[in-house]
């Protein structure tokens, strides 16, 4: 008995339903004396952890859905699933199927419209809302900071797709928080138009290429190769014909000694090579970026700007 359900748990990332445990042998009374034995551990109600009390963020989406059958990983949760957000939100996500009894502690159920077959796909088996959805969902229920965040994280991870975020908005009913997502997408539309040859890897990209579209510079090339006479150099951001590169200040994401001194040997060679070289910090990025503008703007027209690529 205890080795049919370690299996059924095997397949689960170590969980398994007060459903699946009855159907294997045990009744309620057993239950209860694993439960106080240590050998479950609840997770939500009806949802329990086996043999171990800590459950990390995707097993917990995934004792999410099992505590709400035909549910669907949604809002930061699936941003944090899909990798558009760094840390998985305590409380869970999801998108049920029905209006469902009483609430369960530690899971946000979205009245939301339920995704489309085309709206949902899964992640390590586990029911998921989809890239262009899940853009949607954060924007109809945060700030405008959140779905910004949501949209630069999805550029970094070469899944950014215009036209499928916008599907999810013309084929769905009207949601809170439409125009401002729609805001930052027209930010990123001359991004997608005019770079599609870049390769975005960072955020500290995917803030200032949109900007830099929106004021009307030449596009840059991104992530480019640059030879000096030691090496060959990538640099974030380059135009090339006026042999200008920005770069991210590494004192912003890695503040110690050694990175420091790294980028300023590569400013040197870069310097040494004719290129003239701006460091950006990401609060720079975040919190002046008209200042950035326009030194971008002003060292383009010193050394010569050439018509937008076409």
């Amino acid at each position: 008995m205890g080795a049919t359900i370690a299996a059924v748990a095997g397949r689960q990332e170590g969980l398994v339903t007060r459903e699946q445990i009855e159907a294997c042998g045990l009744s309620a009374g057993q239950v209860k004396r694993w439960v106080t034995d240590g050998r479950l551990h609840s997770v939500f109600r009806t949802v329990y952890a086996l043999g171990h009390p800590t459950v990390g963020p995707r097993a917990r989406m995934r004792a999410a859905v099992l505590a709400c059958p035909g549910a669907v990983i949604s809002h930061r949760s699936a941003a944090a699933l899909l990798g558009l957000r760094e840390v998985a939100p305590a409380v869970v996500d999801l998108i049920p199927p029905v209006e469902r009894g009483r609430k369960i502690d530690g899971i946000k159920a979205h009245r939301v419209p339920y995704p489309t077959p085309g709206e949902m796909r899964r992640v390590n088996g586990i029911p998921c809302t989809t890239v262009a959805r899940t853009i949607v969902d954060v924007a109809g229920s945060y700030a405008i900071k959140k779905p910004r965040e949501t949209v630069e994280m999805a550029a970094t991870r070469g899944v950014l797709d215009i036209a499928a975020v916008e599907d999810v908005l013309e084929n769905g009913p009207r949601r809170r928080g439409t125009p401002a997502l729609r805001g930052v997408l027209d930010e990123w539309r001359p991004v997608a138009e005019t770079a599609k040859y870049a390769t975005v890897r960072s955020l500290f990209e995917a803030k200032l290429l949109p900007l830099i579209a929106a004021a009307g510079l030449p596009m840059p090339q991104v992530n480019a190769r640059v030879r000096t006479a030691e090496r060959v150099l990538e640099v974030d951001l380059l135009w090339a014909d006026q042999r200008f590169v920005v770069e991210a200040d590494s004192r912003r994401h890695h503040a110690i000694e050694v990175a420091f001194e790294r980028d300023r040997r590569r400013d040197r060679e870069l310097l040494a090579a004719g290129h003239q070289v701006l460091r950006v910090s990401w609060r720079e990025a975040e919190r002046e970026p008209d200042a950035v503008l326009a030194v971008v703007q002003s060292e383009l027209r010193r050394r010569g700007r050439p018509s937008p690529p076409r």
